[in-house]
This record gives C-alpha cells, sequence and structure tokens, in this order.
C-alpha cells in the first residue's frame, strides 16, 4: 500500500473508533457523572452527551482535514508528520481505553475498536514509517510525549470546552 494510501487511512480508522465511541458513551456517561463525589465535582465536572459529541466530531474532522490539506506525497509536506501524531494519540488512547476497562472492570466504550484496530493499525504505521524514514528518528519519538500531552490535557479540555458551543 503506498504511503498516501495509509496515511488517509489515518482518518478512517480514527472515524471507526470514534462512532463505537459515539454509540456506547450514553450510559458509561451517566455511570460516570452520576459516580463523581461531591468535593471533586469542581475537578472533574459533568459530561453530557452533546459535550462529548460535538468534540468527538472536532477530533473526527481534525485528520480528515489534514490528510486533505496536507501535501502528503511531498517529502517535506506538514501533513505526514501532523497525522503520524495522531496516530500517536489514538496509540495513546489505546492504553487509556484499557485502563478505563480495568477500572470498570468492564467494557469502557472504544475498547473493542481500540484493541482490534487502532492498536495493530499503529504498530503497522510507525513502524513502517520509522522503517522508511518519513520522518526524521528524533522528531518521531517526539511525537509520543506530545501525544501524551495531548492526549491528557488537550482531549479533556476540548470535551470541556465543547460545553459551551
Amino acid at each position: 500500500m503506498s504511503r498516501r494510501a495509509l496515511l488517509w487511512l489515518i482518518p478512517v480508522v480514527v472515524a471507526i473508533h470514534n462512532l463505537e465511541e459515539a454509540l456506547f458513551m450514553p450510559r458509561f456517561l451517566q455511570a460516570r457523572n452520576g459516580s463523581i463525589p461531591g468535593p471533586l465535582q469542581t475537578l472533574l465536572p459533568a459530561i453530557s452527551y452533546k459535550q462529548f459529541l460535538t468534540s468527538l466530531i472536532i477530533v473526527t474532522a481534525i485528520p480528515y482535514m489534514i490528510a486533505s490539506f496536507g501535501r502528503l506525497k511531498r517529502r517535506d509536506g506538514r501533513g505526514v508528520p501532523l497525522l503520524l501524531g495522531v496516530q500517536v494519540v489514538m496509540l495513546i488512547n489505546v492504553f487509556a481505553h484499557i485502563t478505563m476497562a480495568i477500572l470498570m472492570n468492564g467494557y469502557a466504550p472504544g475498547l473493542a475498536t481500540a484493541l482490534l484496530l487502532n492498536l495493530p493499525f499503529s504498530i503497522y504505521l510507525l513502524r513502517r514509517a520509522y522503517k522508511e524514514e518519513w520522518m526524521e528518528g528524533r522528531a518521531m519519538v517526539m511525537l509520543f510525549p506530545i501525544g501524551l500531552l495531548i492526549h491528557a490535557v488537550g482531549l479533556p479540555a476540548l470535551i470541556v470546552l465543547s460545553g459551551s458551543f
């Protein structure tokens, strides 16, 4: 498969995963919101399903926009590192889903596609990108702390901010 075609799979894989989350999130949010003790509600505000869907639409659209405008064929195109960064966030998200499932003693929305789709796709894509030098090695390594920051701070902030749209 060509590099360009493989990079275009990133937004597709993100969309499939986010669809699973969208379908199974209402019950999870209800349980989550109901289990937050009073003193922690300031730090962990309730999240509405509409708020979650708004943020999910945004994070689904971003990789499509990057793939559409990122000049994926060019060696210096900005789309390649940005899309690889998206996939690193999705790889980190796999471990977040595993952690949530353990804490919940069962299924967490998005777990199936995280394990069956995102994990193997991420490993294949990132190994291939590294071997074929789609990015400089040091820059590729930096995607991981950046991805962790985006996942740990950026995504929760987006969800909270989505409540104001």
